[in-house]
């Protein structure tokens, strides 16, 4: 009887958390895939072009050796 009553708890514990976990996931979602002007994939992407530009607008390190 203990181990069924040990196994229910476990089985809530489970649904508890992939509940959390699908709300996660509709929350990650709306996110990413936002609709709205300006919504936060944009201003990501944005963010995302901006830091490449100015990785490819700095100077090469020379090495220790290089004249």
């Amino acid at each position: 009887m203990k181990d069924a009553l040990d196994l229910q708890v476990r089985v809530r514990t489970l649904k508890a958390l992939l509940e959390l976990q699908r709300w996660q996931v509709e929350v990650l979602n709306g996110r990413l895939y936002s609709s709205a002007s300006g919504g936060i994939a944009a201003r990501r992407l944005l963010d995302l072009k901006r830091r490449e530009a100015q990785m490819t607008s700095l100077p090469v390190p020379k090495g220790v050796n290089d004249p």
